[in-house]
Formats: C-alpha cells, sequence, structure tokens
C-alpha cells in the first residue's frame, strides 16, 4: 500500500512539474527523495538489502573472514 501510494505521489510530482514548469529544482528534488524510497522498499521486499531475506539470501556466497 506504501508502494502504491509513492508511486502515485511520484506521478503527481512529474505531472506538476511538466503542466506548471515552476519549481523545477524543488519538484526534481522531491522526485528524486520519492522515488529512492520507492527503490529501497522494493529491493526490502526482493531481499537484496543487507539483513533482509529474500530468494536469493541462500545464493549468496561465503567470504571467509567477513562473514560470520
Amino acid at each position: 500500500m506504501l508502494l502504491l501510494a509513492l508511486l502515485l505521489a511520484l506521478l503527481v510530482v512529474l505531472a506538476v512539474m511538466i503542466i506548471t514548469r515552476r519549481w523545477t529544482g524543488r519538484l526534481a528534488s522531491l522526485a528524486t527523495l520519492i522515488a529512492g524510497a520507492i527503490m529501497a522498499l522494493w529491493l526490502a521486499q526482493v531481499g537484496l538489502l543487507p539483513g533482509s531475506t529474500g530468494p536469493l539470501t541462500p545464493d549468496r556466497p561465503r567470504v571467509p573472514g567477513l562473514d560470520r
């Protein structure tokens, strides 16, 4: 649900950037922040962030001396 809300917010920000063509720098910064949050949520769901469990967790190679 949060991912859907963030996607909707990103679309609104992009639409406002295109339609009004004002405050482009601030809106671009906001769009980047929202896109980063979307990416972090997606990576956590897939299991690719450190500390998360996902489908690729058993396939990760162990590095002697670094992995505990």
